[in-house]
Order: structure tokens, then sequence, then C-alpha cells
């Protein structure tokens, strides 16, 4: 657990040495789950002010979705771009892995239980995200240029974000969380 945490506060402080390390261990890949599962339950406690438990539940379901879905099309249009090249050798579950620990800044989310700093900290979570991702994806593809990871994984970003946002306005609907917790 020492090591998850240790791993975890790396990703945090944008550690590329870190993400060189996750992309030559095969072994990082349970820890990679957790820290996937750590993030979803921080996020969906992290709304738990605006919206209560139901919230909770719908936000550790969407939040892991969102993941797998950022992930794996980071995955697929990076090794169809980089067709050809040494860069589209690399694996789907060595991109996961990064994409997981990627994720770590996530873990702040939890202070969204404090109401008038819901919105920011989510805000910038993602952005430290998007930042930690971009470093992992240059050391995974070996890109040279720091622009073409920009754009993959803050596009794959988007897309996730969108898909995850029509799923929580759908099955909050549907489970009638409409507003916020008085």
């Amino acid at each position: 657990m020492n090591t998850l945490v240790s791993r975890m506060i790396r990703a945090a402080k944008l550690d590329a040495s870190l993400f060189e390390e996750l992309l030559n261990d095969p072994t990082t890949q349970g820890q990679s789950v957790w820290v996937v599962a750590i993030f979803a339950m921080a996020t969906g406690f992290g709304m738990f002010s605006r919206a209560g438990a139901t919230a909770v539940n719908i936000c550790l379901l969407t939040t892991f979705f969102a993941w797998y879905l950022w992930a794996f099309t980071l995955y697929f249009i990076s090794t169809y771009l980089l067709r050809g090249t040494a860069a589209a050798k690399v694996d789907r579950k060595t991109i996961m892995r990064v994409m997981a620990f990627a994720n770590a800044p996530g873990v702040l989310r939890l202070l969204g239980v404090i109401p008038p700093v819901t919105g920011i900290v989510f805000i910038v979570t993602a952005v430290w995200s998007i930042v930690a991702s971009v470093i992992g994806i240059k050391q995974a593809f070996k890109l040279p240029h720091t622009g073409k990871a920009i754009l993959l994984c803050a596009g794959t970003w988007l897309l996730s974000f969108f898909v995850q946002s029509l799923l929580l306005i759908m099955l909050f609907s549907v489970f009638g969380v409409s507003k916020a917790v008085p």
C-alpha cells in the first residue's frame, strides 16, 4: 500500500520518471485499478453534498466508465495515428496503467463535500489529470513534441467528459436526482 500511495503522490507531482516506471512494470496493473477505484470513490463522495447518496453510486459507476473510455479511445486513436512507428507498439494495458495513475490528482475531489469549493476542485483536478496524462502519454509513445500528446489527451478527455455528462444527466433523471441537497 505504501508503494501505491507514493506512486499516486508522484503522479500528482507530475513525475515523468513514474510514468516511465509504469511502462516497464506490468505488475503495477493491480495498483492502477486501485487508483481508479479511489479516484471514482473520491468523485462520488465529493458529489454527496450536491446530490446526495444516490449520486455517490452514480458517480462511482460513471467515473469508472469515463476513465475506461478515455484510456481506450486514447490508446485506439494514438495507435492508429502513430501506426508504422515504434510508438504504435505500445500495448493497451500499458496505456491503461498510465491513464489510471494520471487520474491520481482526482483523489482531491473528495474535497467536493465542501459545497463552496466543489466546482473549483472538480475543474482543477480535471486539468491536473489532463496534464498528468500528457506527461504519461508523451513517455509511453516516446513523442518528441508535447503538442501531439496535448491534442491526443485533451481531445479524448473531451469525448470522455461528454459521454460521462450524458450518462450523469440520464442516470440522475432516472433516479430522481435533480437538484442539490438542501
